[in-house]
């Protein structure tokens, strides 16, 4: 009898060595990277009106734009005038964005960063200056009185144009190139 517990202990053991062994074991599978972006716009025109004392609001925004998958922190600016929105980014060179309806266009770093922050501009009141801090070092800046002074032809005196609705978002998305 004492030998039959021995050999249940014996196998046992092998048994849960063997599974730990598998448990602990390297992967060969490669993590796949993406480079594809998926945009909601009916989330960001959610937000319309927002102002930069809001977090949730910039959050869900920045979440919802072209290049959120290498979004990695956000900074707000609220104690004096100009007001600052920092969003920092993982670099990237190029990105797919894919919107709800599955259509799907390619865009540049710069051209991503200046369009998101046309769009944020054009959504937050008060927002004054947009900062995207890249993991390289890099910081780009776009203040919203230069903006509307390059973009007075396309939307006026305002980028509210931008996000009047969903159509006229997605249009400037896919058609913006400046």
């Amino acid at each position: 009898m004492r030998m039959t517990n021995f050999k249940r202990l014996a196998i046992i053991s092998v048994f849960v060595f063997s599974l730990g062994m598998v448990g602990c074991s390297k992967s060969t599978e490669q993590k796949v990277t993406s480079t594809e972006s998926k945009v909601d716009l009916i989330t960001v025109l959610k937000y319309k009106d927002s102002y930069v004392g809001d977090n949730s609001a910039i959050g869900g925004i920045v979440n919802s734009l072209p290049a959120n998958i290498y979004k990695e922190g956000i900074e707000l600016q609220t104690t004096s005038k100009p007001y600052e929105i920092t969003i920092r980014y993982k670099g990237f060179k190029e990105i797919d964005i894919r919107f709800e309806d599955d259509s799907l266009i390619s865009s540049s770093f710069s051209q991503v960063m200046k369009n998101n922050a046309l769009i944020i501009l054009s959504l937050i009141k008060n927002a004054d200056i947009v900062n995207f801090d890249i993991d390289d070092g890099t910081v780009l800046t776009y203040k919203r009185n230069e903006l509307v002074d390059v973009h007075k032809e396309d939307f006026g005196n305002n980028l509210e144009e931008i996000t009047k609705d969903k159509s006229s978002l997605e249009n400037f998305i896919k058609t913006n190139k400046k």
